[in-house]
This record gives structure tokens, sequence and C-alpha cells, in this order.
């Protein structure tokens, strides 16, 4: 039989002994009986350890077959070794593989770096694409109308329904006693409601209405929601300005409607309020420094407003920050895709905001903060003061397909502009005045400065007519303000509305209503619309006071007197509360008579015919 071939080749194992040195005397059967025992001691030592305890303390019979085992185990587990770090190379490939996928995400996920170059910057085609709606005939220009359009007569319903329900809810005893003729205009101001009322600062066109504890009744029980259904503070739907949320719907949903001019300007205003309130704001650069803040759409033009939001605070969903959902939410009612142009100033102005509004076809223009254009190099305010009033440069880059020029412009100080409309070209020159040389200069002026100064101030003309005639009427109840806030609003508005028609209508000056004769008519109107209070029946004897003011009246009915006025379409056919009464002996007033006769209207005021032959006192109402 010949001889097993024993190989001399010296494998290496864990203990660091070599082929030869280890007892290879035991037969093939043996052999193959101890690896299979060392794979299944190995499977087994993979799965607990409990197992390889029970095999260390094995017979001693077995003690050769255990040393063969441990040489087995020991080839087995460099083989293991190297197998793991195999294993282990690989886990760090793939580590190292999904570290670059991160890193790319993360790449992916940073913003986008912008590239500002100094190119000529080209206008767009931004022709607008709509026009004004006709203004109503002449004869349909009443101002009552104008305000019953801004304010509305459903606004004033609800505030005589929730006054009414608030005084029967605060004294059940009480019936509703409001009436809708609450709305006088208060174009005389005191320092307190009473001197309307005294003798000495007495106005009759206010006092002769209703008395002074029966208007401070009214201002007490002044009420626009209903408090039984009011939400409690800790439920997320609860809206701070719950007491007067529906009539900002109701006017805000009227200033809608409205058509817009081709250019508007977005800015805010100041409800003048030092009361407690959680809503108070504090502003220290504006002319009211405390109050509630709103934010207004204005035309850039005309003074129109359009659309507010009344501020609450900031809310928790913001997309694209608290600045640009703000003017988003302004733009809602914007017409798309017609080339509107919109103002606003360095408050709203984003790059994002900009982006989005090109996106809806409206052009933006507005000055911008320095921390606001990121990634931008350009001349910086020192480098233009020593260039001289008048110095610009700008940078032009695009994000998502929209062009966008930044220029700056130095004047006094610096100017910022961003804009998608404008560039520095066309340059124009601007006078201003130099404190060096005591006199006016001439300096350049890129043609975006001269279009945001041209188109900036809607909502501070608003502001301005608004602070003219403002109601002053003094409470601690916080939505009192508001209330008056918005009446005085409707009404500049209403006037505002009224003088785009009269330019419309290519009417001269002369013709055109002042504000103040505007809210004059307004008033008189709705104080006609109302029922007469009851007179007020005095008991006992008559004064010798009462008796010199009868004779006085008596003496001075014979002097010529001027006629009344004619009172306006809406009161003339309202048909209602006309009712004949007899009066001194006068001609009649109707249009082509030429009689005489002894009965007026009681409320126009006017003397009509009213016999067999002649019906004057119809044909004058219908």
């Amino acid at each position: 039989m010949a001889k097993r071939r024993v190989s001399t080749r010296n494998t290496v194992v864990p203990n660091g002994l070599s082929e030869d040195e280890i007892n290879s005397s035991n037969s093939e059967d043996e052999m193959i009986k101890v690896t299979h025992a060392l794979r299944v001691e190995l499977n087994i030592s993979d799965r607990s350890s409990t197992n390889n305890s029970e095999e260390s303390s094995s017979k001693e019979s077995e003690s050769e077959e255990n040393e063969s085992e441990e040489n087995e185990s020991e080839e087995n587990e460099s083989e293991e070794s190297e197998e793991s770090e195999e294993s282990e190379e690989s886990e760090s490939e793939e580590s190292e593989s999904e570290e670059k996928v991160e890193n790319n995400n993360r790449k992916s996920k940073k913003r986008k770096t912008l590239h500002w170059t100094k190119r000529n910057f080209v206008t767009p085609a931004a022709d607008f694409g709509d026009n004004l709606s006709p203004p109503p005939d002449n004869d349909e220009l009443e101002p009552i109308d104008y305000f019953n359009f801004m304010f509305g007569k459903q606004s004033i319903s609800l505030l005589t329904n929730q006054s009414n329900l608030y005084s029967v809810q605060k004294d059940p005893n009480k019936h509703g006693t409001v009436h809708w003729y609450f709305d006088d205009d208060w174009h005389i101001c005191f320092s307190r409601a009473k001197f309307f009322w005294s003798s000495t600062t007495r106005v009759e066109c206010i006092s002769s209405v209703m008395s002074r504890d029966r208007f401070l009744e009214i201002k007490k029980y002044l009420h626009v929601a209903d408090n039984s259904v009011q939400l409690d503070r800790d439920d997320p739907n609860f809206d701070r300005a719950h007491k007067v949320r529906l009539l900002l719907n109701i006017i805000k949903e009227n200033f809608r409607t409205i058509s817009k001019e081709e250019k508007l300007s977005v800015d805010e205003q100041i409800i003048p309020f030092k009361g407690r309130s959680i809503m108070k704001q504090h502003m220290p650069n504006k002319p009211n420094h405390w109050g509630y803040k709103m934010f207004l759409l204005a035309g850039g033009e005309s003074g129109i407003c359009y659309d507010f939001v009344f501020y609450t605070g900031k809310g928790n969903k913001q997309e694209h920050g608290f600045c640009t959902d703000i003017v988003l939410d302004l733009c809602e009612t914007v017409p798309r895709f017609i080339n509107h142009k919109l103002y606003f100033d360095n408050y709203f102005t984003t790059i994002r905001l900009q982006v989005e509004l090109k996106k809806l076809g409206i052009f933006s223009v507005g000055t911008v903060r320095p921390n606001r254009l990121l990634d931008l190099t350009m001349k910086t305010a020192k480098d233009l003061s020593s260039n001289g009033r008048g110095a610009m440069d700008h940078r032009v880059t695009e994000v998502e397909g929209v062009e966008l020029c930044v220029t700056r412009w130095y004047d006094n100080n610096v100017v910022n502009c961003l804009s998608t409309l404008h560039g520095c070209q066309p340059i124009d020159s601007v006078q201003r005045w130099s404190s060096k040389e005591k006199k006016h200069v001439l300096i350049t002026r890129p043609n975006v400065i001269k279009a945001y100064n041209e188109h900036m101030g809607g909502v501070d003309l608003v502001d301005m007519l608004v602070s003219l005639y403002r109601i002053n009427v003094r409470s601690k109840k916080y939505y009192i303000k508001i209330i008056f806030h918005l009446i005085d609003l409707s009404v500049v508005n209403a006037w505002l509305l009224y003088r785009r028609h009269c330019s419309q209508l290519k009417l001269s000056k002369k013709n055109v209503m002042s504000l103040l004769s505007f809210r004059i008519n307004v008033a008189s109107v709705l104080l006609k619309s109302s029922p007469p209070p009851p007179p007020i029946i005095k008991r006992g004897r008559p004064s010798l006071e009462s008796r010199a003011k009868l004779n006085e009246n008596q003496s001075t009915n014979t002097l010529r007197t001027a006629p009344t006025p004619i009172p306006p379409s809406s009161t003339r056919f309202d048909k209602f509360d006309h009712w004949p009464i007899t009066t001194s002996k006068g001609r009649c007033r109707n249009h082509g008579c030429i009689g005489y006769t002894r009965v007026s209207c009681s409320k126009c005021d006017q003397r009509l015919c009213l016999n067999e032959k002649n019906n004057c006192f119809k044909d004058y109402h219908n």
C-alpha cells in the first residue's frame, strides 16, 4: 500500500504554530468526525455562550479529540477573522457611500447661491391689460349711495341688531332701543361728547336729533358680536378680534368689489388707541405711536383702499414668511397676468415675495434692507459717498426664471431698491437742497427711485384724509375705536371713489364736493332717514322765557328768509316718512308749478301743492 504523501507546506494558525507542530496522528475518519463536531460547536457558540461552557466541561476520555478540535477551531477562527475583516471593509465602504449620499442631499437642501452680475436690466413689456369700470350717470352721484356701497346696509343692520341684543342681555327689562341713525358725522370735535348738548357750545344738528343721555346709552350698548356664542380663549380657533370680525369681513368684501387701477401700494396703518388690549402695537416711527395695526392695499395715485388685513398677531401658519404672506393675502383679488404694478417699503420687500408676485403676473418695486440681499457684492456707502450725491450702482440676477434688479443710490444716505420692473435707466435729474452750498442743486436719479416716489403714497393719503375729520369718541372698550375707524375709512373711501367718477366724467372742480361737504351730506341724509324723536311735552305753566321765545319766533316769521335747500335724491325718493303738514303761505317748489300753497313735506321741508287741481306733493316724490 502506497504511503500517504505528507505536505511540507506550513500553514499559519492563530496561535503561531506551524502544521508540523500540530498532532496529526489521527486517522482520516477521526478528522472527519472532529471537523463535523467543530462545525456544530461553532454554530452553537455563535448562538449562546452557555453551550461553550458545556463543551469545555467534556469528559477526559475525549481530550485528544478536543485538542484536534481546538486546532481546527483556530483555523476556522482565522478564516472567520479574515471574513470579518472583509465584512468590516465592505461595511466601511457602504458607510462611506452613505455619508457621500447624505452630504449630497445636504448640499441639495442648501440654498442656491445667487449670482449677481453688473449688466443692463432690460425693462419687460408691462402694458396694462384692463380698464376701470365706467362711472354712473351724473344724476346718480349721491354721497349716501357711495357710503352705503362702502359701509353697507348689512353693517348697519348688524350693528342695530347686535346692540339691541346686547342691551337686552345686560338688562332684560329693556327693549331694543338702538336705531341706525347712530352714524352721525362728528365734523365738529370736542374733547367730551357732552359739549354737543351744552348750552354754551350746543350743536343744533346733533342735539335736536337725540338727547345726551340717549347718545351715551347707545354708545354703552354698541356691539357687533353675540357674546353668548363666543369661543373660549383656549380654543385653537379663538379669534382675538372676534368682537369686530363680522363687521371687518363685511366692509372688506365691499372694498374688494371696487375695480382696481394699474398701480397699487401696500403699507401699514395705525388705529390710534392707548387702552388695554393684547392687539395694541407700539410703532415709534409713526405719527400715532400706539394703536392697532392694519395692512392696506390702496391705489398708488387715487388712494382708494381695495383690501385690508387687521393684525391680531403672528400666526403659526407661515408659508413664505410673515411679510411675504401678508402681501400675497392682500393680492388675492388682484387680477392675474394683466400687468398690475405693486409698490411697498423695506418692511415687506424680499426676493421670495417679488418672485412669487411675478409668477402671478404682478410687477413689483420696493425698497429693501441690505441683509435680505444674499450673496450681493456692490459698491458700499463709503464708495458712493466719495463720488458725491447722485452716485448709483446696480446688479442683476435671475431666480426661478424671474429677473431681479437691485439699485443702490446715494442721496443724503444710501437707498436700496429691488424691482422686477425698473432699473437705473432712464436716468433723470432731481432738485435737492445742498446744506454746504446753501442752494438747490441738481443730482442724477435712477428710474426705479422716481417710480417708487410717485406711486408709494396711496396708504399715506388715506391716513391723512382719515385724520382730518376723525370721529373722536372715548371709550374703555377696545372695539369701539375699531368700529368708528371703519366708519371713517368707509366715508373716505366713498369720497375717493366719488372723486374718481367725477374725474372720469370730466366735471369741473367747482362741481366736486370737498370731503367735509361729502361727510355732512351723508350725515344729514342718515339723520333724515330715521324716524323723528318724540316731542318733549312740558307740564305746568309756561315760563317767562318760553313766552319771550314764542313772541320772538312769531316776529321773525314775517321777515324774508333764505330758501331751504333742495334735498338729495336719495332722501326725496326713498318713500319713507314723507307727510304733508301745514305751514305759512309760499310758492310751490315742484318744477314747472308757479302756484302758492300752505302745504309742505315734513321730511323734505319743501312747499308743495296739494289740492283738487294739482297734486305736486305726489309728483315731487315720484
